[in-house]
């Protein structure tokens, strides 16, 4: 074990001490004081144990977050890094709510990261540096919350581009970089429960889906057989071959064909009261490394998680252009289930080269009953008429990554250690897959009582359409591999580092959804009366006098898609190090870049949609196909200077960079799909045009003794052809979102972030974000406001935190505030209402950790202590601000035990 102390954090010797006083002979590297203004030279000391009768460990978080200030401060351009140890001190459970702390993130859904305020599509994740697949539906980005922290070493959040990054760089980069190879023995176990305050009343629930319950396998031989139409018709077309008419008999086997068709949907969806119970999960991670002789090394390390818990997520929605008489309530109940499993091994000869196996397999399972009452344009309390709806959704997401990794150090010139060959590369193969096999929507109608408002009857309506059962499935594959070489060659008290490297990207996407529909526009009377569970029984839908129907397709347009990608680049970049004062970056990144989209229609088996396809495809303006390749350069200089206005270390550091950003599959495929969290229903745009992005980034940094820090940034970014999101014109119970490509866009901004030591064991740590953007759209095209805000873009976020290290290290705290400024839901097209926003959330969190011995810690967590709710506004044409959307987030309670050897 190596410990990294520096004269800007004294109070690491706490860790030494502790180290020390476990009876080990430690090898630790420390620095001169540097008082005679000389630069400081890195000293190798050893230390033996001596006998000591007490031992204080003071400064946890401050400790841990000055062993990262070197890479951070090491960097050619502009990043942040982030800690295990700074992580679980705040209590963080998950990448995503860990990414919230830092400077200008904001997480969105709880999963979904904007950095600078650019949306999710501006922002890429890499995992050890690799590019894995989403299991999402409806986004491309990886959700973070799927990675829980206790498989994070650090978190790596670049916000200048440099050009060893994938191009499609927007707003930042985040590297998780996870834990490999120990370097001694690792056990640690730990069970936690939760609740929230918006489980108080009681959820609902139904008998579940299945992942083994997919498309019905009658329904699936059907459309084999009768060519993609089980419907009656359908069926007949394909029995009766002779001419004329057919017969009674031939009808009546069609219809009963059809029905036992009908018969085979899974409509065990009734909803009934739930107690919701406790949140509980638990965590165990084992590994060690051994030493075969003096130069071998061999180690490995195994994390498993479970976690499960229920919530509800009840909405309040509004009509924006009539609020009064349309309106609903949503109630929501969730039950999720998350497991990971990760093992990695390793090899080191000599620390200079190693080689590292990993694999990684995580499952999300979700299941989701909603009930829904409300009034539209044609049902009104007036009338004593209400609208219901009736959901339940079961999703399984699946993420399997396989990566190989290597790190070599060759020493090219003896002597002379600083002229190393460096040489890392890294191979990875991920698949994602997502399954929703049993989706159901039920369409319904509440007799009201005028005078109470009591429910006197509940009707499902007799529509095509009463009842919808979707499957869906998304299988995703990349593979990708590269490499990356560093030579830095000293001249004196100059430095001239060379660097280069390659990566190639392969991405291939299927997406198939069947929608299977129950037809009841010719069923009236008392038949359908009742819930769902009375009217779609097997005794009335087997009833042939029951004009009920089995139909495909969901009437939106093609449900399917197939895509893949493929991107190769390399790259080349020099580092100048002149006598460490000053420091010149610069290179550029060649990428080639090859896309193809292709809609499918499942139920076409006469080939017209093909023909369909190739007449688009002979339209110029066509966007299946896309070959793109271009060169990215970023250039960046660094002054640095020790002692400046009593800094340890000073550094001001400007860059420039060009990148690009291209749509993803989903949003450029001609797919319409609803996004689960809202339940707003979002079209993909196959005319959408690739983002260019010109980016301007200074920093200014310093960095004292103790760890105090204090860090301001400016920003600016120009971009061409912004993506950007857009509701589409239509009534106010029938939102569609839809992308399309701004003319022009630009966001800057300045931040703030700092930590000061202020005694007593209490320390001061923050960041604040101020920025302002504007989106140029082309006239004609309806917009409310044709130059506006970016979508997703926040003029303020802040985060503060207040910590408390016990002398005794027994005890710490934190106390923890995020906000974020309103934000572009969407941009307005007519009926002159304003651009819809989301509004600012105010989030305190407290976190208390007890240590009554070094092995054994008890933490407590208190989130949205304030129990606000997240909303969305929109004023309407009247000048009225409705909240369109309003959705419970509550206030949780979490407790964790926790044993680490």
């Amino acid at each position: 074990m190596r410990t990294m102390i520096t004269k800007r954090n004294p109070l690491a010797l706490a860790v030494v001490a502790a180290t020390v006083a476990l009876g080990s002979t430690q090898s630790v590297l420390a620095q001169s004081d540097g008082e005679t203004g000389e630069q400081p030279e890195r000293q190798r000391v050893s230390i033996q144990a001596p006998v000591i009768e007490e031992v204080l460990t003071i400064g946890r978080l401050q400790s841990s977050a000055d062993s990262i200030v070197d890479e951070r401060i090491e960097q050619a351009f502009a990043a942040d890094v982030l800690g295990f140890d700074q992580i679980s001190r705040a209590g963080d459970a998950d990448v995503a709510s860990a990414l919230e702390r830092v400077t200008g993130l904001t997480v969105v859904d709880d999963k979904y990261v904007y950095v600078r305020s650019l949306g999710e599509r501006y922002s890429s994740t890499l995992l050890n540096g690799a590019a894995v697949p989403s299991p999402e539906l409806t986004r491309n980005v990886l959700p973070l919350d799927l990675f829980p922290s206790t498989i994070v070493k650090t978190l790596k959040v670049q916000k200048a581009y440099s050009p060893d990054l994938p191009a499609t760089f927007g707003g930042g980069n985040i590297d998780i970089r996870t834990k490999g190879m120990p370097d001694d023995v690792v056990i640690e176990a730990s069970i936690g429960t939760g609740w929230n305050t918006v489980n108080k009343d009681d959820g609902i629930s139904y008998s579940g889906g299945d992942v083994d319950n997919t498309l019905p396998e009658p329904i699936g031989q059907a459309l084999q057989q009768f060519q993609g139409d089980p419907s009656p018709n359908g069926i007949l077309n394909i029995l009766h071959t002779t001419g004329g008419s057919p017969s009674p008999e031939l009808v009546a086997e069609a219809n009963q064909i059809n029905r036992n068709l009908l018969l085979s949907l899974d409509r065990d969806v009734q909803t009934s009261p739930k107690s919701l119970p406790a949140d509980f999960d638990g965590k165990l991670s084992l590994g060690n490394s051994w030493y075969l002789g003096d130069d071998w090394r061999v180690g490995g390390l195994a994390n498993v998680s479970y976690d499960h818990q229920w919530r509800n997520k009840n909405q309040s929605k509004k009509g924006v252009g009539n609020p009064e008489t349309i309106n609903s309530e949503v109630q929501r109940t969730f039950e999720e289930t998350r497991e990971l499993a990760a093992v990695s091994a390793g090899v080191s000869f000599q620390e200079r080269h190693t080689i590292e196996a990993s694999a990684y397999y995580i499952t999300d399972a979700e299941d989701v009953a909603s009930y829904t009452e409300g009034f539209d344009s044609n049902n009104s309390e007036a009338d004593g008429s209400q609208v219901v709806d009736y959901q339940t959704r079961y999703e399984e997401r699946r993420l399997e990554i396989f990566q190989l990794t290597g790190e070599h150090d060759f020493d090219l010139f003896s002597g002379t250690p600083a002229d190393e060959l460096m040489i890392d590369w890294f191979y990875s193969d991920s698949r994602a897959e997502t399954a929703v096999p049993n989706e159901v929507n039920i369409q319904a109608s509440n007799v009201l009582d005028p005078m109470t408002g009591e429910v006197l009857k509940t009707r499902l309506l007799s529509t095509t359409s009463v009842a919808t059962f979707a499957f869906l499935q998304l299988e995703d594959n990349v593979t990708s591999y590269g490499w990356n070489g560093e030579l830095p060659l000293n001249f004196g008290d100059n430095l001239v580092t060379f660097s280069g490297g390659y990566s190639y990207h392969d991405k291939s996407r299927a997406y198939y959804g069947y929608t299977a529909n129950i037809d009841a526009a010719g069923v009236s009377g008392d038949v359908m009366e009742g819930t769902p569970g009375q009217v779609l029984s097997d005794e009335n839908l087997g009833n042939m006098d029951n004009n009920f129907q089995l139909s495909m397709g969901n009437g939106l347009g093609k449900e399917s898609y197939i895509a893949a990608q493929m991107t190769d680049a390399a790259y080349g970049m020099v580092d100048i190090n002149l006598d460490y004062t000053w420091r010149l970056t610069g290179g550029v990144r060649y990428e080639d870049f090859r896309q193809a989209v292709l809609p499918v229609d499942l139920l076409d088996y006469t080939g017209d949609s093909i023909v369909d396809l190739n007449d688009q495809l002979a339209q110029e303006d066509q966007k299946f196909a896309i070959k793109d390749d271009g060169w990215f350069p970023s250039v960046a200089l660094t002054f640095m200077d020790q002692g400046f206005m009593g800094a340890d270390d000073f550094q001001v550091r400007a860059s420039v960079s060009q990148t690009v950003v291209r749509p993803d599959l989903r949003e450029i495929s001609d797919v319409e799909y609803i996004d689960p969290e809202l339940g707003i229903r979002v079209q993909g745009n196959p005319l959408l045009e690739f983002s260019e992005l010109d980016h301007f980034d200074l920093r200014t940094e310093w960095f004292y003794a103790g760890g105090d820090n204090f860090t301001v940034s400016l920003f600016y970014k120009d971009i061409k052809n912004p993506i950007e999101q857009t509701r589409a014109p239509g009534s106010d119970d029938d939102i569609l979102l839809q992308f399309y490509n701004a003319e022009s866009g630009e966001i800057y901004g300045l931040e703030f972030e700092g930590l000061k030591d202020v005694g007593a064991g209490f320390f001061v740590s923050g960041n604040l974000t101020l920025s302002d953007s504007e989106i140029v759209s082309a006239d004609g095209l309806g917009f409310t406001n044709t130059t506006r805000r970016m979508t997703g873009q926040s003029e303020y976020v802040m985060n503060v935190q207040l910590g408390f290290d016990s002398p005794d290290g027994m005890h710490t705290a934190s106390l923890l505030y995020n906000v974020f400024g309103d934000r572009v839901y969407y941009a307005a097209r007519s009926n002159g209402h304003q651009d819809a926003f989301e509004q600012p959330f105010h989030s305190i969190d407290f976190v208390y950790t007890f240590y009554p011995t070094n092995s054994l810690s008890m933490k407590l967590k208190l989130s949205n202590l304030l129990g606000q709710d997240r909303e969305f506004e929109q004023v309407n044409s009247a000048g009225e601000a409705v909240t369109i959307l309003k959705q419970e987030q509550g206030t949780g309670v979490g407790l964790d035990f926790k044993y680490s050897f």
